[in-house]
């Protein structure tokens, strides 16, 4: 899954089960952490000579472990519902985790296994089925991602676009209002 797409899922889970944007914000950036894992690829860019990236991701971040750990961090974060934060921020994760697994085979043909047990095993989680980053499958469901976060701009008068600040957040439901008002009377 690319990460546009862990952004809207992770963000649409919080969007359906609680009020605040400040829950909203914790449960999304929850659901986006798995990938700290993948900062290797910063540092084998500048040093051109490591492969941290194809070592350590989907492995420190993409793990229970790690998965509870944040969780936990985002429900303590939390001023209200808690619990609430702590149980979806879990699942973010998890969708997160669960889309890697079906939909991040490299153009290889390499399929990126999980090590959801690490620390614990080193076994990593594969599928047969996996479809490649770049697959159908992937576009189909980004899409459907982007039409279930206009929705919310419709429904709700909220969007993704306040994990970026006020401004942005306003033009994007702004311009969502807009184009209801002339296409979808």
């Amino acid at each position: 899954m690319t990460p546009s797409a862990h952004l809207m899922m992770s963000w649409l889970c919080g969007a359906s089960t609680v009020v605040t944007k400040r829950e909203r914000i914790l449960i999304t950036l929850a659901g986006l952490t798995p990938d700290l894992d993948g900062a290797g690829l910063l540092i084998d860019w500048l040093t051109g000579t490591t492969r941290y990236y194809q070592q350590w991701h989907h492995v420190f971040g993409h793990n229970l472990v790690f998965a509870v750990s944040i969780a936990t961090c985002a429900g303590l974060l939390a001023h209200t519902r808690q619990a609430r934060v702590w149980l979806m921020s879990f699942v973010a994760i998890h969708l997160h985790l669960f889309t890697d697994l079906i939909g991040s085979k490299g153009p290889d043909g390499y399929q990126w296994p999980i090590e959801y047990l690490y620390p614990f095993s080193n076994t990593g989680l594969t599928w047969q089925g996996q479809w490649a980053l770049n697959a159908w499958q992937n576009q189909l469901i980004w899409l459907a991602l982007v039409l279930a976060c206009i929705s919310y701009v419709r429904r709700k008068n909220i969007s993704f676009f306040e994990l970026f600040g006020s401004k942005l957040d306003e033009a994007a439901r702004s311009l969502c209002i807009r184009l209801n008002a002339r296409y979808f009377r």
